[in-house]
């Protein structure tokens, strides 16, 4: 008998992760025995601070086993608010935050919340991939505002201005960004900000990265500009910072009461809460001392520094110094081949995973995104073997 049901048609335009297809694909070479470093996926290679371990390991022993409140423990969310007036300057209360699954899920309810059918997003190309699956999933329509190489990666803000729409309800910020590492300025936010003001747009902000930068770039909340806190959702989490990307804790925040009061009824009804005494040790890593993230920071700046020197020695590739965050997006246009095939080359040939920049949208066609989150004997080890298998490569051309 033929069964005819088949997946909702919606799913018909969602791929498979390109960032999960390296992975799964390093998994089973490494099955197979090959040694792979694996510069694809964005996870820190540390270890999570002990305090953070304690706290959560005390609260299970202590019972904190059950569902906490749908937008997370009280400790938590003040935890929160009191960060974002310690580090950015803006005054939110317990109320204004929700405890998530991770910031993925943040983006998520978030657009599942405020967005309908047919409504457009304007979404940074390149930058992580669920900015527009989350949208397809609801029904909306993603338009993508080009963050070019000979830009810096940063916006130019009367090309996003030309791609407002009477359809058009959301601006998506990322900055620092994955998978570039630019950092917006000051201006290029108020810029934003102006033209989110104009026409009425709903700003989601992710900032998850905000405490990975470097030299002497500086992180600016899009929320603190004038007109912004009441328009803005700001996407937070715990993972990036303090390497903690398995204990799934983010958060979404807003002063505006209707946002939150939609993004929570999503949430009940789809997870419940998060995990209880992982909110715990999340608490525990905002109220305690920053100094394991300045410690992770300095480890990941030399990292940089030896991902920027080392590709920008090898023939036919390139890169500019990123600002933030762990990633280098490497220029593979003068080998000749697209960014899927790069990838696949280096990963059966070098042993080296790195995730294709088409994977971030199609402004990333001609990019690897090169992740220095591994450990810096192992990223040496890479670099010399993409060095050799270019070499080999060009060698044949």
């Amino acid at each position: 008998m033929t069964i005819k049901m088949r997946q909702s048609k919606k799913m018909d335009d969602i791929p498979f992760s390109g960032i999960r297809k390296v992975f799964e694909a390093a998994g089973q070479l490494e099955k197979q025995g090959k040694d792979i470093i694996n510069l694809g996926i964005g996870r820190p290679n540390f270890d999570t601070p002990a305090h953070i371990k304690e706290a959560a390991k005390k609260s299970l022993d202590e019972g904190n086993v059950f569902y906490t409140s749908n937008y997370g423990t009280e400790g938590l969310r003040s935890a929160v608010a009191e960060k974002l007036k310690r580090d950015n300057g803006l005054d939110y209360e317990m109320t204004d935050v929700i405890v998530t699954v991770g910031a993925n899920q943040a983006v998520s309810i978030a657009m599942t919340g405020l967005l309908d059918p047919g409504d457009e997003v304007l979404v940074p190309n390149p930058s992580w991939l669920h900015y527009f699956y989350c949208a397809d999933l609801v029904g909306a329509k993603t338009v993508s505002y080009p963050l070019l190489e000979e830009n810096g990666f940063n916006v130019i803000p009367e090309d996003i201005e030309k791609l407002v729409t009477p359809n058009t309800k959301m601006i998506i910020v990322n900055s620092p960004n994955n998978p570039t590492g630019s950092i917006l300025s000051k201006e290029s936010l108020q810029a934003i900000a102006d033209i989110a003001n104009k026409y009425d747009l709903i700003v989601l902000s992710d900032e998850i990265y905000e405490k990975l930068i470097y030299d002497d770039s500086v992180h600016y909340s899009i929320a603190s500009l004038d007109g912004m806190k009441e328009r803005t959702v700001l996407i937070h989490g715990v993972s990036k910072s303090y390497s903690m990307t398995g204990w799934r804790i983010g958060f979404a925040v807003s002063a505006n009461k209707e946002f939150i009061s939609a993004m929570i009824r999503v949430l009940q009804y789809t997870v419940t809460c998060a995990n209880s005494f992982a909110q715990d040790g999340a608490e525990a890593a905002l109220r305690g001392s920053q100094q394991c993230v300045e410690d992770m920071r300095l480890q990941f700046d030399r990292r940089r520094k030896l991902v920027y020197d080392r590709i920008n020695k090898i023939e036919g590739l390139s890169c500019i110094a990123p600002k933030g965050a762990f990633y280098c997006f490497v220029n593979i246009k003068k080998l000749g081949m697209s960014d899927q095939e790069a990838s696949d080359y280096y990963l059966n040939e070098a042993g080296v995973a790195m995730i294709p920049g088409s994977a971030f949208g199609e402004y990333g066609a001609g990019y690897l995104r090169v992740a220095f989150s591994n450990s810096y004997e192992n990223i040496e080890k890479a670099m010399d073997r993409i060095a050799a298998a270019t070499e080999s490569y060009l060698a044949r051309k």
